[in-house]
């Protein structure tokens, strides 16, 4: 295989100008400059592509400008170099060991090194360095890669005013980023060491993330002399070298788009933790929204289960912010912050109505043990401050936890797996995820804190896989079905006799509860964007979006069974909730009745810990269960589409007809539940058309 020819310029494989020995006026490769023993020579051959310049390097690697002569095409060439172990030969290509006690530690990486290639290879990503070959030579293995001509994100941002961007151009810049992120994770890997210098802007403006860490962790899992991380990128777990995943990338992204947005590297993790200094970003960046502030805030939270938990929670808040500054008045953009991120729903309202007839018959509201022999009311609503109906605007599709094909492959081989059916519009219909078959104890055990009657415990087996939604129906997904369809609602039409939904209102001074006329899923008397769970829904509305979803993707959409939705909710657990017994962890789960509300409602019975939020909280805002569910308890009340048995007669395996008379089951508890009612076991029945401002529901197929 012939090389470039001498009168090209080693350095960038471009036509020289000028003599031999003279600087390249392209790329600035001077051939008289001394070169590190560290680096191959230059126009070293290894197989058929020839090294050029010095592209970076690390701790774990150099990377090459090559040339492929076969091709006529320039690459990118990564060399497997554990600097801390090896040097070169006197040939000054073959890698030796500097301590033969390092050849362990230097044979762990060079598998990671080449596992991850292996992984890499197979993904075809718009910005993810796509890798073209893999071979071992000279004592070490070389990654082929597209070479870009650009500049990384660090250089970027040096040239820009304040050597920082505006926020929202930050945020678009990011974005790519953790959509390539996302589907790394899906392949089981991770970044390790996503910053400026590791994120590259083509001079077409694409975005590509490089520089992946696999064998930078591995040897660091097995040294603790080696540091294995960038300081302020990194996450405190990456300082105590353990606990690492997804969230570690969310913390390296994050970090980035600070820098990105102030120009200042975040303090370290370590020091963060003793007293943390992180400046809020609008004291950089004053035009930045408050919701931004809040989303970083979160995402890097020094303890990794305060964080968002992967990069598609990070990248739907985001998407969110950008479409929700677009409809705001001018107005609302000075004032208060949207929705914040997991932030949370309190529980507010002193409550009349069948909550305050719950409490005269059980004689007080029991934290932890209602009496077993009260059977769970309608989920009662609490007080919530009148607002104005939400700003209507085409409704947006909260993005998906990962991207997918139109429809899943065979759902025996896809268990796990995330997918979007596309709509006839060519829009993305809501995030599935395939929910294993398999066998669990239905119900709860005897003793259990809270435990109604209705809760025989008993074995109910799956048969086969299913799809249930990622999230809860959200208002932008519910407001596409309205408008596209002309639906009006059973709130909207005064159904069953009861006018619009049952809200909590104000009368003077004094909270009440109840059906009132003008209220419905645009306008349940508080706040909501198009992120939040659609509330104030009926069965019947329910089961109308899901046939014309159907509809619209030629795909069966329907409402989970009892028994499929408990299955989905418990994901493998047997604990009274999926994170566990304890109640007071429930803010980092779910969006329930809490000590913010409480502030405001001192009667109020609450949970013993804080989320922040008053009534509804955008989808995914809380930690999922195991099967990468979110919100399966609290936020809304979720309606399934199993006939309602007190006794568990097998109604809870099967859908109830259309036309069936009697309660349908519904189960979650929401934003204003006491802890007794936020239980994967907790159930009651309602009327088809019954709709309250905390009921919603979520798809399955």
């Amino acid at each position: 295989m012939a090389a470039p020819s001498t009168n090209m310029c080693s350095g960038c494989f471009q036509p020289r100008e000028g003599g031999e020995n003279a600087t390249c006026a392209r790329c600035g490769y001077n051939p008289n400059a001394p070169r590190s023993l560290s680096l191959l020579p230059v126009r070293t051959q290894l197989q058929q592509y020839v090294i050029g310049e010095k592209l970076g390097q690390g701790g774990f690697g150099i990377t090459y400008r090559g040339f492929d002569p076969k091709l006529r095409m320039e690459v990118a060439i990564k060399e497997y170099y554990p600097s801390d172990f090896v040097g070169r030969s006197s040939d000054r290509k073959t890698l030796v060991l500097l301590s033969p006690e390092n050849g362990e530690l230097f044979d762990y990486g060079l598998r990671a090194f080449v596992g991850e290639a292996r992984t890499l290879a197979q993904l075809k990503h718009p910005n993810v360095a796509r890798v073209h070959n893999l071979f071992g030579m000279n004592g070490t293995a070389y990654l082929v890669m597209d070479y870009y001509e650009g500049e990384t994100l660090h250089d970027y941002l040096a040239r820009q005013p304040g050597r920082k961007l505006p926020w929202r151009l930050a945020v678009n810049l990011m974005l790519p980023v953790l959509d390539g992120l996302r589907t790394v994770h899906d392949s089981g890997f991770m970044h390790r060491d996503v910053k400026p210098r590791n994120i590259y802007r083509t001079h077409q403006g694409q975005i590509i993330l490089l520089d992946f860490g696999a064998a930078r962790q591995v040897v660091g899992d097995h040294s603790r002399s080696l540091a294995i991380y960038s300081s302020g990128y990194a996450a405190y777990e990456q300082h105590v070298q353990h606990g690492q995943g997804p969230w570690t990338d969310v913390y390296g992204a994050a970090a980035t788009l600070y820098f990105s947005l102030t120009a200042q590297v975040p303090p370290p993790a370590s020091e963060r933790k003793q007293c943390d200094t992180l400046q809020p970003v609008r004291h950089f960046s004053p035009d930045s929204p408050p919701a931004l502030d809040n989303i970083l805030r979160h995402a890097l939270a020094v303890e990794p289960d305060h964080r968002l938990q992967s990069v598609a929670e990070f990248e739907q808040r985001l998407r969110t912010v950008l479409r929700q500054e677009e409809k705001l008045p001018a107005e609302a953009k000075r004032g208060k912050p949207l929705f914040l991120r997991p932030s949370l729903k309190p529980r507010t309202w002193a409550m009349t109505g069948f909550l305050l007839l719950a409490v005269t018959v059980a004689g007080l509201f029991w934290i932890f043990s209602p009496p077993s022999v009260i059977t769970p009311a309608p989920p009662a609503l609490k007080r919530v401050e009148p607002a104005p109906p939400p700003v209507v605007a085409p409704a947006p599709i909260p993005p998906a936890a990962e991207p997918a094909p139109q429809t899943p492959p065979s759902p025996l081989a896809a268990a796990g797996q995330v997918f979007h059916d596309r709509l006839r519009d060519g829009g993305q219909g809501p995030a599935m995820v395939v929910i294993p078959a398999g066998k669990f104890q239905m119900g709860s055990p005897e003793g259990e804190a809270g435990r109604d009657a209705d809760e025989r415990q008993h074995s109910v087996k799956i048969e086969h896989p299913f799809a249930v939604g990622q999230y809860e129906v959200t208002v932008g997904e519910f407001r596409r079905f309205v408008e596209t369809s002309g639906y009006k609602t059973d709130a909207e039409r005064n159904a069953g006799g009861n006018d619009g939904c049952f809200v909590a209102y104000r009368e003077g001074n004094e909270w009440n509860d109840g059906y009132r006329a003008g209220y419905s899923w645009w306008n349940p008397n508080f706040k909501q964007g198009d992120a939040h769970p659609v509330a104030c829904v009926s069965w019947n509305d329910a089961m109308a979006y899901a046939k014309w979803l159907s509809r619209q993707t030629g795909q069966k959409y329907r409402l989970p069974t009892e028994a499929e939705w408990e299955y989905a909710a418990r994901a493998g657990t047997t604990t009274v909730r999926y994170w566990g017994d304890d109640p007071g962890q429930a803010c980092r789960y779910a969006n329930v009745a809490d000590q913010t509300a409480k502030k405001t409602f001192p009667n109020w019975t609450v949970h013993a810990c804080d989320d922040r939020h008053v009534h509804t909280a955008p989808v995914g805002s809380f930690q999922p269960n195991a099967w990468m569910l979110h919100d399966m308890l609290g936020n809304v009340w979720e309606w399934t589409c199993s006939t309602y048995d007190e006794s568990y007669g097998g109604a809870e395996r099967e859908c109830a007809p259309d036309d069936a008379t009697g309660t349908r089951a519904v189960r979650g508890g929401s934003w204003d539940d006491v802890p007794a009612w936020v239980r994967s076991a907790l159930r009651y029945g309602d009327s088809p058309t019954l709709r309250y401002g905390n009921m919603g529901f979520r798809l399955a197929r």
